[in-house]
């Protein structure tokens, strides 16, 4: 926690961390994992999932867990084909934090993480106090709510509507991040 205090700009110093930074093994999915590495942060009135402490490339950072379904929703996402975790009913703010913190995992077109499966893998380092993002359109054939991305990187795609939407190109450097079932889709 220390590593992640010091991370903090003085502008965020100032803002609530909320969520998932002890011991969570009794979570559903996360098993051995023990420690959840990340936590939410609240800023502006948007949330965004953060690193607690620094992660290396490759290290397993949480499950994402949730109601399986068949229709995709704004916060959902895409584990398989025609199949979509997303929150159950009824769930309170506390549990959102503590359980289905994944949620507020955001877009970047330069993304620190990818899903397999259900696990989220780094794949660079990450330094404590630094958002943990993924591209939609590694898990998403189709967004629910397309947008425009404000994400800044050099690489921005611009318009994020999920695989089927993405241009050849970008297809092609989004290939070693994609989940399996888009992997095997047909366009």
């Amino acid at each position: 926690m220390t590593e992640l205090a010091s991370a903090l700009t003085e502008e965020q110093s100032t803002l609530v961390l909320l969520g998932p930074f002890a011991e969570k093994e009794s979570l559903p999915g996360h098993g051995a994992m023990g420690e959840i590495p990340v936590g939410v942060l609240r800023s502006g009135g948007e949330y965004r999932l953060i690193a607690c402490e620094s992660l290396r490339a490759g290290a397993p950072l949480f499950w994402v867990d949730g109601e399986t379904t068949d229709v995709p929703s704004r916060y959902s996402v895409q584990v398989d084909e025609g199949v979509h975790l997303d929150l159950p009913e009824g769930v309170g703010q506390e549990e959102i934090m503590d359980v289905y913190f994944w949620r507020f995992m955001n877009h970047s077109c330069s993304p620190n993480t990818r899903i397999v499966g259900r696990q989220v893998l780094a794949v660079t380092d990450i330094g404590a106090g630094e958002e943990i993002t993924f591209h939609y359109a590694t898990t998403e054939f189709a967004l629910a709510e397309p947008f425009d991305c404000r994400c800044g990187s050099q690489n921005c795609a611009g318009r994020i509507a999920g695989f089927s939407a993405a241009s050849d190109v970008e297809r092609a450097r989004l290939r070693p991040w994609l989940a399996r079932h888009l992997l095997t889709s047909r366009l």
